[in-house]
C-alpha cells in the first residue's frame, strides 16, 4: 500500500472512531450499551460456526453507522475514473475487509455511450466463501459512483450504505450460500460497471446465483414507499423472499413493478435472476448538485436493511435447500437477447456504440457498403425479441454515417411465417394505415406516434420483409381545460371545464396528469395563464411547451398588457399506458421549469432577473442544476431553472456562490415567496 493510501485509510478510521467515541457516549449518558467498540468481526469457518453453542442471532440495522456512510461517501461527488471515486473505492473495501470479507478490486476501462474517451473504472467485490465450491450464489449490489456535479446522497450513497451494513449484519451468520457484495463503477454510463461484472462471470457461475438484488435511490425522504422493479414486472425468488420480509417485520406491502434499465437488468441480460430495490418515488434532489446527506431517511434505510439481512439470511440458511433449481422457474430469466417492449421508441440516429449500450448484448458487424451519395453504411446485427413475443429475431441495425438509420428483422429465419408475423404486428400497432398489392403480393404499411416507427411489411418470394424506420408523428391534440384566473379572494389559479368535449372520451389518464398539474398552478398577478391543453408528439417529444396569445387590442400601452400564457403537456410522456406515471418527481421539476420559462417570457420579472445577473463569459463558476442532470456542465442557472431550485431547496437561504444569489433572488416576490410555501405543502416536501 502506497503512504498516501495509508494516510487516507487512517484518516477515514479516525474519522470513524470519533463518530463512533461520540455515539458511546451519549448512549452510556443514556444508560444503555454502545455495542462493540470496532466494526472489525473476525472471520469465522462455516464449521466453527457449526461448532458454537449457539447459533448467532440477527442483528438490527445500526443507523449510526448508515448515517456515518452516507455522510462520508456523500462528501463530494465521485464521478468514474476520479480520485473521489478512489477515495470512495478504499472507504468501501476496507469496511468490508473488516468484516471478514475476501475483496477484490475489479478494474475496467469503458467508452461512454455519448462515444467519449474511455474511463478507467473500479467496482469492489467482496465474497465470503462456503466449504462447497459449488454452493448458491447470492449478489448483492450498489453503484457508489455519481455525476461529476451531485455528491450522491440518495443516487446512491444510501444504497452502498445499505449493502456495506448488510454485509456487517450477516457476515456472522451461518450459511451455506456464498455472498457476493458488489458496489459498481461507471453506473451512470450505461450500468457500464455492472456489464463489466456480469461479463466476467464464467458460465458456472451464472448458473449458481440464485439472484442478485440492485440497491438504488434509497433517500426515501419524498415518499417512503418501497418497491420492487423486475425488467418484465414479474416476480423473482428473491424478490418474494424480501416482500415477505417485509411483510413480517414492517406488515407493508412492496410490489413489484416493471422496471427496464438499471443495474437489475444487466444481470437479466446474462441469465441471471434479479430485482431492484428502490423508493417508489425519486426525491426532487436526486442526482443533483443538492442531492445531500440530509435528504437521505436514515429510519427508513435502516428499515429497509432489516428486510434484506432477513430475506438474505433465510436463503443461506442450513436449514433451506438449494434454491438453484427454483430460482429458475421464475420468469424473468432470459437467453442472451435484448428485448424491445411494445410502445418503446427505438432512438434512430444513435451509434453503434449507443446501441449496444441500450440493448446491452454485442453487436457484430455483418456487412459493410456505401450508399448512392457515397455514405458509408454498417450494417450491425442483434438479437432481438419483438412485438411482445418471447422468441429471438435476428435485427440488422443499418448505420448511414455512424447513425442508425433503419431497421431490418428476420422473422423468416426464426421459422415466423407472413401470417404469422401479420398478426403479431397488428396486435402490436393494430390495423395498418395502408394496404396494397405489390409486385409479390401484398405490402402493408403503419405509423406509430407513440413509439414514433413506421414499419412496413411486403411479401418477397416465399417470405417476407419487415423493416422499421424513424417516423415525425407530429403534434397531436388531444384535450383542453380552461384555467380560472387567480383573484384576491382566491389567489392560486384555478382548473375549470373541458373545453374540446367534442374530440370524443375523455382518456382516463388526463384526470391523473390534470391532478398533480392542480397542486403545481401559479399564484398572482402578474400574467394571465389561460388553458392547459393535452397533447403528444410520441414517446420521448418535445413535452412541455409553453405558448403565448397576442392581446386582443392594440389599444393598451406595451408595458401594460397582461402576457396570457398555454401550458402545454405531453401526455405520452408523463405517463404508461395503464394510468401509471413514468417518472413522477421528473413530471414536477419540468412542471415548474414551465412556470419559470413563464416568469422569463414576463417582461418585469425577466428584466429584473437580467438586471440582477446581467450574462457573463468570464464567470469561474460553472455548475450543473438541472432536472435532467448527466448532459455534462452548463453555466450557471438562467431564471427557469434558478426558480425551480427556489421551490425545491430546503434551505436556499444558506446557498453560497453566485447559483445561490439566484435561487434567493425570487423572494422579492411575495407572491413567488407565497408559491414556495403553497407547494411545499401540496407536495409534502417540508423536512
Amino acid at each position: 500500500m502506497s503512504e498516501k493510501e495509508s494516510i487516507m485509510n487512517a484518516s477515514f478510521k479516525s474519522s470513524r472512531t470519533v463518530f463512533l467515541g461520540t455515539v458511546l457516549a451519549a448512549v452510556i449518558a443514556a444508560g444503555g450499551c454502545a455495542g462493540p467498540s470496532t466494526r472489525v468481526l473476525p472471520r469465522e469457518s462455516p464449521q466453527q460456526i457449526k461448532e458454537q453453542e449457539e447459533v448467532p442471532v440477527l442483528e438490527e440495522g445500526n443507523p449510526f453507522y448508515l448515517q456515518e456512510e452516507v455522510e462520508t461517501l456523500a462528501v463530494s461527488a465521485r464521478a468514474a475514473g476520479s480520485g473521489e471515486e478512489r477515495e470512495a473505492v478504499r472507504y468501501i473495501q476496507q469496511l468490508l475487509e473488516d468484516y471478514g470479507y475476501e475483496v477484490e478490486l475489479q478494474r475496467f476501462t469503458y467508452q461512454t455511450a455519448l462515444g467519449e474517451d474511455k474511463i478507467l473504472g473500479t467496482n469492489v467485490v467482496a465474497v465470503r466463501q462456503t466449504a462447497s465450491p459449488l454452493s448458491d450464489i447470492l449478489i448483492v449490489g450498489a453503484h457508489h459512483d455519481t455525476f461529476s456535479y451531485s455528491p450522491g446522497a440518495g443516487d446512491s450513497a444510501a444504497g452502498v450504505a445499505a449493502l456495506l451494513e448488510t454485509a456487517r449484519l450477516l457476515s456472522r451468520m451461518p450459511s451455506d450460500t456464498e455472498l457476493r457484495f458488489v458496489s459498481f463503477s461507471g453506473y451512470m454510463d450505461e450500468q457500464a460497471g455492472c456489464q463489466h461484472y456480469v461479463a466476467s462471470l464464467t458460465e458456472q457461475e451464472r448458473q449458481r446465483v440464485v439472484g442478485a438484488v440492485q440497491l438504488d435511490d434509497l433517500a426515501c425522504s419524498l415518499d417512503s414507499g418501497i418497491i420492487l422493479g423486475t425488467e418484465d414486472g414479474a416476480p423473482t425468488l428473491l424478490g418474494d423472499f424480501l416482500r415477505d420480509a417485509g411483510q413480517e417485520l414492517l406488515q407493508e406491502n412492496w410490489f413489484y413493478e416493471r422496471k427496464e434499465g438499471g443495474g437489475h437488468c444487466r444481470f437479466v441480460h446474462g441469465r441471471i435472476p434479479a430485482v431492484a430495490v428502490s423508493q417508489r418515488n425519486q426525491t426532487y434532489e436526486n442526482a443533483s448538485r443538492f442531492d445531500r446527506p440530509e435528504t437521505v431517511d436514515i429510519e427508513r434505510l435502516t428499515q429497509v436493511v432489516n428486510v434484506l439481512s432477513r430475506a438474505i439470511s433465510d436463503i443461506m440458511s442450513y436449514e433451506t435447500p438449494s434454491m438453484i433449481a427454483k430460482s429458475r422457474h421464475y420468469n424473468n430469466l432470459r437467453d442472451e437477447a435484448a428485448v424491445q417492449y411494445v410502445g418503446m421508441p427505438i432512438p434512430f440516429g444513435e451509434d453503434c456504440v449507443q446501441t449496444e449500450h441500450r440493448l446491452g448484448v454485442p453487436g457484430k458487424l455483418f456487412a459493410e457498403n456505401v450508399d448512392y451519395e457515397g455514405r458509408p453504411i454498417q450494417v450491425y446485427q442483434y438479437p432481438v425479441k419483438w412485438f411482445g413475443v418471447d422468441q429471438t429475431l435476428l435485427t440488422n441495425c443499418y448505420y448511414t454515417d455512424g447513425q442508425l438509420t433503419s431497421i431490418a428483422v428476420d422473422g423468416d429465419g426464426a421459422g415466423v411465417g407472413f401470417e404469422e408475423m401479420r398478426g403479431r404486428l397488428i396486435l402490436t400497432y393494430g390495423q395498418p394505415m395502408q394496404r396494397e398489392e405489390g409486385p409479390a403480393g401484398l405490402d402493408y404499411l403503419w405509423q406509430d406516434s407513440v413509439s414514433r416507427t413506421i414499419v412496413s411489411f411486403a411479401q418477397a418470394g416465399d417470405g417476407y420483409h419487415l423493416e422499421l424506420q424513424p417516423f415525425e408523428a407530429g403534434y397531436l391534440d388531444l384535450d383542453s381545460y380552461e384555467i380560472i384566473p387567480a383573484t384576491n379572494q382566491n389567489l392560486p389559479f384555478g382548473l375549470g371545464h373541458r373545453l374540446r368535449e367534442d374530440s370524443g372520451a375523455q382518456d382516463p389518464r388526463v384526470n391523473v396528469l390534470l391532478s398533480k398539474v392542480r397542486q403545481l398552478l401559479p399564484i398572482g398577478d402578474g400574467f394571465s395563464l389561460a388553458r392547459v391543453d393535452i397533447y403528444t408528439d410520441g414517446i420521448g417529444g418535445t413535452r412541455e411547451l409553453l405558448e403565448t396569445i397576442p392581446p386582443e387590442t392594440d389599444d393598451v400601452p406595451e408595458e401594460e398588457i397582461l402576457p396570457v400564457f398555454v401550458w402545454k403537456l405531453d401526455l405520452e410522456d408523463a405517463l404508461w399506458a395503464d394510468g401509471k406515471w413514468k417518472n413522477e418527481t421528473d413530471f414536477v421539476r419540468r412542471i415548474l421549469l414551465l412556470y419559470g420559462q413563464t416568469l422569463k417570457e414576463t417582461k418585469h420579472y425577466h428584466d429584473a432577473f437580467l438586471q440582477a445577473f446581467p450574462d457573463r463569459e468570464d464567470l469561474p463558476e460553472r455548475v450543473m442544476l438541472g432536472v435532467k442532470p448527466g448532459d455534462g456542465f452548463e453555466q450557471l442557472p438562467d431564471l427557469p431553472e434558478s426558480f425551480l431550485w427556489f421551490v425545491l431547496t430546503d434551505q436556499p437561504e444558506e446557498a453560497d456562490g453566485e447559483w445561490g444569489a439566484r435561487i434567493r433572488f425570487f423572494y422579492q416576490y411575495e407572491e413567488l415567496a407565497a408559491y414556495r410555501t403553497q407547494i411545499r405543502n401540496n407536495l409534502k416536501i417540508d423536512r
